[in-house]
């Protein structure tokens, strides 16, 4: 007669030190924070001393509740309770008032905010045009670490500095000033600055950016990412020319400049432009550290009408650091195929060049194997991976 084994009845969880519950409550959005409440008295009174605030309108009916929810629950923890981070975000519900938002974030903000997360997507100019007074509070905040601004339009940004903050993210903000002036005083009051994300951003940057009034960089910087610029404006290459690593949606040939930190580099192009492969070796030129490199045709393809050559000088990086070398959305057309021919040839210490074809039926695909397999290699150790 077999035995069963008993299953274990003991709530391990809640034999944890209320510090360690605290912190894994501080992943959840405080309304399902709050319902662990309903757990037993040992749960009752942990959610308050979560630092972490996390506000989502989309999982109210109507703005109304979701203000009584957030008021409720400020005025709830004790007053001396710190907020180390809070994600506000709204605009979905019906009856989103400009007014409330900017009461709630001065008062979360005199709390001791380290990290401030604020989306207003699905708002209109005149509601973000409302929101002054949280613009006002928000950069007059010096102990911020972490950044984050999705939806803001900004008719002057204040006066600021941002001694702490090592974390920026802008999606879809917009300066109704002079552009560049307006950014720039990201790079000169954000010292050390590590991390930088802009999307939907829109920079009138001269290709002669750094010889002139905007030459200042992140001197910090150790990760960048621009995403989402229309064809007609430029990288602010010389305001992110000290990251290590980089992320970058292209439309159109820009003036190269030195990277003398960069060691993984990922270049999305979404247009296809006459020099693009020859513009690419001439950026390489002045990548000196670079060992990863990701190139993204996913929107760059066209007509190749580009007639590359090989060029007779190889780039340092290519020739003694690079180590890894992907292509994605790769379809083996005659510039594509040269481009990758010329890295497998003169890469000296590359480890692994990965092909990924996924747009390209499976007869395709064997053929691009078969010709990418028959070019010399300058590493021994290079293994080509198909995906």
């Amino acid at each position: 007669m077999s035995s069963q084994r008993s299953i274990p009845t003991l709530d391990r969880i809640s034999t944890l030190p209320d510090s360690v519950i605290c912190h894994i409550l501080s992943f959840l959005p405080t309304k399902q924070s709050v319902t662990t409440t309903m757990i037993s008295k040992r749960w009752n009174p942990l959610w308050l001393s979560v630092l972490t605030l996390d506000f989502d309108d989309q999982n109210f009916s109507d703005f109304a509740t979701f203000r009584h929810f957030i008021y409720s629950v400020m005025l709830t923890r004790h007053t001396t309770l710190p907020i180390q981070s809070l994600r506000l975000k709204c605009g979905v519900s019906s009856g989103c008032n400009p007014y409330d938002i900017n009461r709630i974030v001065r008062a979360a903000l005199q709390r001791g905010i380290v990290n401030l997360i604020l989306d207003f997507s699905y708002t209109d100019f005149d509601f973000q045009i409302g929101l002054s007074t949280t613009i006002s509070s928000v950069f007059n905040c010096r102990n911020l670490v972490v950044l984050k601004l999705t939806c803001l339009t900004f008719t002057v940004v204040p006066q600021f500095n941002f001694p702490l903050l090592k974390t920026l993210h802008l999606d879809s903000v917009s300066f109704l000033g002079d552009q560049n002036e307006e950014f720039y005083k990201f790079v000169e009051l954000c010292p050390i600055l590590e991390e930088l994300q802009t999307t939907n951003m829109q920079f009138w940057v001269s290709n002669d950016c750094d010889n002139g009034k905007y030459n200042k960089c992140f001197s910090n910087l150790v990760r960048a990412k621009i995403c989402n610029l229309t064809w007609s404006w430029n990288v602010p290459f010389a305001w992110i020319c000290n990251a290590k690593f980089l992320h970058i949606e292209l439309s159109k040939e820009q003036k190269v400049h030195t990277f003398h930190n960069l060691t993984h580099f990922e270049l999305i192009f979404k247009s296809v432009w006459q020099r693009k492969w020859n513009w690419l070796v001439e950026l390489l030129e002045h990548c000196p550290k670079l060992q990863n490199l990701t190139l993204n045709q996913l929107y760059g393809h066209g007509f190749d009408k580009e007639n590359w050559k090989e060029p007779k000088n190889v780039p340092e990086c290519i020739f003694s650091q690079l180590r890894k070398c992907s292509f994605i959305a790769y379809e083996g057309k005659q510039c594509e195929f040269r481009f990758a021919e010329y890295i497998l040839k003169s890469a000296k210490v590359l480890r692994t060049m990965t092909i990924n074809a996924s747009l390209v039926d499976i007869n395709l695909k064997h053929q691009m194997l078969r010709d990418l397999s028959l070019c010399p290699r300058g590493s021994a150790t290079c293994k080509l991976s198909f995906d």
